[in-house]
């Protein structure tokens, strides 16, 4: 699907964000490959900082830059928020399965699911959620990159994926 919304879908598949949190992206939030996720305040945890696999970074940076719009998907004077009337190809289908196909993916591609869990930025309960203080950030940069490099395999042509061995 082309344009401002295959986009956002395709981000949403590689991160495994919520779609307000890839719809909302600022181009303040983006330091190299490193996305630094807001906290709303009716949160209780999210991914916090997530270094971004290429992929990602280049439908990003194929965003025009509109001088007075700081959104990466801009849309008038905010974001991207035009939701309705947009899944015409299956009315069972919603923009969230794509965050349960990342996590999915994650486990196919062998991340450890309390890395999984992270990246999603789901809350960690009891004690680990409360002693644990480490940011796991080079761990959900490899779960990342090997979802996207699943990804890549998966929407590879089967003649891409054969490798003479002459």
């Amino acid at each position: 699907m082309p344009g401002t919304y295959g986009d956002i879908l395709r981000l949403c598949l590689l991160t495994g964000q919520r779609r307000e949190k890839v719809a909302s992206i600022k181009w303040g939030d983006i330091e190299g490959d490193l996305w630094t996720i807001a906290t709303d305040t009716r949160e209780k945890n999210n991914a916090g900082h997530l270094t971004l696999p290429a992929m990602a970074l280049e439908i990003i940076n194929r965003q025009p830059r509109l001088f007075s719009n700081p959104y990466v998907f801009a849309a008038r004077k905010r974001y991207f928020t035009t939701w309705r009337n947009r899944n015409t190809l299956n009315a069972d289908w919603t923009v969230h399965d794509l965050r349960r196909t990342s996590r999915s993916l994650m486990s196919r591609a062998g991340i450890r699911p309390e890395i999984a869990e992270r990246v999603l930025g789901h809350a960690i309960r009891g004690v680990e959620g409360v002693y644990d203080r480490h940011s796991y950030r080079e761990e959900k940069a490899h779960a990342l990159r090997a979802l996207a490099g699943l990804i890549d395999n998966i929407l590879r042509s089967p003649g891409e994926k054969v490798v003479s061995l002459h």
